[in-house]
């Protein structure tokens, strides 16, 4: 858990600290094939050492540019049998935040890239008190909500405790360059070509030796598989009855 990590080693912390989940293959990896190593070896240390914080994702899926729309209003408890989990994720969500945050105005909008994988430098880490780190922890140990709404409240905290804005999605062929120092990709502000193929759920086991190709999940060269041309249209033409000329007065047509 990342806040025992942080609230442990509070006073002898690494400069950088990355945070991943256990298994080396998952769905939200930035990877073609769903890799958690590639990110590592692209990642730019100098870029985490500027910006004291980066997701291992730039891919907008999920999480961005908008995930969560806080709603204090809301009557919906996350335990309602009856409402869907965006409802009940946005209500959980700004009751929550106002546990973890009471002298913080709960945002109108949260986004970031999913996954809660990112490093982040000693110095961001610091800038929260250890005892603050201890109240997140006692948060999670006495919270009624279960671990999948209270893993989802966190996922879409920890950037906002690291001292980045509620909504932290950067255009991601930008991210892409700097971050990753991919800088030749075609790319539009949510994602760039060839980058990552969005499926969720969990990988098949054995991945990538076995699996690829099916339930949705992409064959293992898909990113060298140029799409197919989009078969041409013929010409719309439309057959349009003119009058035939006459001779006007003058000698000419009309």
């Amino acid at each position: 858990m990342k806040v025992i990590y942080i609230i442990d080693n509070y006073h002898k912390l690494p400069d950088i600290v990355i945070f991943l989940h256990g298994r080396r293959y998952q769905w939200h990896n930035e990877d073609p094939l769903y890799d958690g190593v590639p990110p590592l070896q692209k990642l730019q240390i100098p870029y985490v050492v500027k910006h004291g914080f980066a997701t291992l994702r730039c891919s907008w899926l999920l999480g961005c540019p908008l995930e969560i729309k806080p709603d204090l209003n809301a009557d919906v408890k996350w335990d309602h049998p009856d409402a869907d989990q965006r409802a009940k994720t946005e209500a959980v969500y700004a009751v929550a935040f106002t546990e973890l945050f009471p002298r913080r105005p709960v945002p109108d909008a949260v986004g970031v890239h999913c996954g809660a994988q990112f490093a982040v430098t000693k110095e961001r880490i610091l800038g929260t008190t250890v005892e603050e780190y201890k109240s997140y922890r006692n948060w999670l140990w006495k919270t009624e909500l279960t671990d999948e709404f209270s893993g989802r409240v966190m996922e879409y905290s920890w950037h906002q405790i690291l001292g980045q804005p509620p909504v932290d999605c950067p255009h991601a062929g930008e991210c892409f360059c700097q971050k990753f120092g991919m800088c030749d990709l075609k790319c539009e502000d949510y994602g760039c070509e060839k980058t990552y193929f969005f499926n969720f759920g969990e990988l098949p086991d054995n991945w990538p030796e076995e699996g690829p190709g099916t339930d949705g999940w992409p064959l293992r060269n898909w990113t060298e598989i140029e799409p197919e041309p989009e078969p041409k249209s013929e010409p719309d033409v439309e057959a349009v009855s003119t009058p035939e000329p006459h001779p006007d007065p003058d000698g000419g047509e009309t």
